[in-house]
């Protein structure tokens, strides 16, 4: 544990406790938030105090770690993951990236740290986080190419505690979101990182402006933060993630399903197009310079047939619908009364447009077609009961504009 425990004193938080924004919350209404442009995610597990300095920070504890260090690290990963270790092989915050099969499929979704060992002459070293239910497979995934090189492998997960660190969000100006396409840069992040008494830890890119710092510590070791950070609970963060289109872990990328593009890992930081050779790369770079993704990880509602159709994506926690991962969405039928009845036999057989993933209340994330987004169509799926609920999916507004060849290509 020696080798994580390097925290220097804490420094002054003045200067942080000026630059930091006020948020701006409609606390009319606690059990249901109106989400629009600005993906605001407030509801009655969320504290109703605003400061200067307002935000919180969570645990989460679904989170596992493995430990891989030795002097080929840097140049083992390098070969395995979807982004560019030169960037955080000198230490720093870490970044997103992906591990992909052969045929380009993504099979684990992880963000590696840097350790950022002070001892001289150490071997390179990272945390690799992910889903803690994928970590087994996981581990002996990367095992099967460990080969010659000099690297060693050791799951930490009940060494340290995963934080995600949200600040309290002003309104944007959704014409504009100027401020919500420029990270900080890596020494803003680390001077960050000091001031919450921590070494390792990163930026969250996945959706500039909206979702904070992660940070890790060793266990039992609490953050210093200033006054006016509450500790909030694992929900509120998948619901901020889910409202902002953010996938994460094994319900949202299943193991050898989806491409990176469809995933978001493209708009969320997690992949390099310049690099070099990396398994799973030449069907990535193929579709990146297609320039056509059909599908992508949207965020979408649930609402029962006889609810009216929302117009933006709305968080009720009271109004929960159990629905499985991976459960097939299928286009709403347009029925009419003085249409016959299509005759059974000779009907065409529908084919599902998306696959749902994880979920919050009435809201979650679906992996979905873009045309029919586009459209404005919506989707029905079965609950765990059995029970048909209708689904609309919402384009996130920290996306960048949609290539034309994405918006006007049609089905698979």
């Amino acid at each position: 544990m020696n080798a994580f425990c390097q925290f220097r004193a804490i420094e002054p938080l003045k200067a942080f406790c000026r630059a930091a924004r006020i948020s701006s919350y409609n606390y009319q209404h606690p059990l249901n938030v109106r989400i629009t442009n600005t993906f605001m995610t407030r509801s009655r597990f969320m504290s109703t105090e605003t400061s200067a300095t307002g935000g919180s920070y969570i645990h989460l504890p679904t989170r596992g770690l493995l430990q891989i260090h030795g002097k080929d690290a840097s140049k083992f990963l390098q070969g395995l993951i979807t982004n560019h270790m030169p960037r955080i092989e000198n230490g720093g915050g870490g970044f997103l990236a992906a591990f992909l099969s052969p045929k380009g499929r993504v099979m684990y979704d992880v963000f590696i740290h840097p350790v950022n060992e002070t001892k001289e002459g150490s071997d390179p070293a990272y945390l690799i986080e992910c889903d803690a239910r994928a970590l087994p497979e996981l581990h002996k995934h990367i095992a099967r190419f460990v080969l010659r090189s000099k690297v060693k492998m050791v799951g930490v997960t009940e060494s340290f505690d995963v934080y995600s660190v949200l600040d309290d969000q002003p309104v944007a100006d959704a014409a504009s979101n100027e401020d919500a396409t420029t990270p900080p840069s890596n020494e803003a992040v680390m001077e960050r990182l000091e001031r919450m008494n921590a070494t390792i830890g990163m930026y969250d890119n996945r959706a500039v402006n909206h979702m904070g710092y992660r940070v890790i510590v060793p266990k039992g070791q609490s953050l210093s933060l200033p006054e006016g950070y509450r500790q909030g609970t694992l929900e509120e963060y998948h619901v901020r993630r889910i409202v902002n289109g953010v996938p994460e872990g094994i319900d949202d990328f299943i193991a050898g399903t989806s491409l990176p593009l469809e995933c978001n890992l493209d708009y969320m930081n997690g992949v390099d197009f310049r690099k070099g050779c990396y398994v799973g790369q030449e069907l990535t770079i193929r579709t990146y310079h297609k320039g056509i993704t059909r599908k992508r990880i949207m965020p979408v509602q649930y609402f029962t047939p006889q609810d009216p159709e929302p117009e933006s994506i709305q968080f009720n926690k009271s109004a929960s619908h159990v629905i499985p991962p991976q459960s097939e969405l299928f286009p709403t039928k347009k029925t009419t009364p003085a249409a016959p009845a299509a005759s059974t036999s000779s009907a065409r057989p529908v084919r599902a447009s998306g696959k749902t993933g994880s979920n919050v209340g009435n809201i979650g994330l679906a992996l979905v077609k873009l045309d029919h987004v586009k459209e404005g169509s919506t989707f029905d799926v079965m609950d765990r009961e059995g029970a048909t609920v209708r689904v609309k999916a919402f384009f996130p507004t920290w996306w960048p504009k949609q290539p034309e060849s994405e918006e006007s290509h049609g089905d698979e």
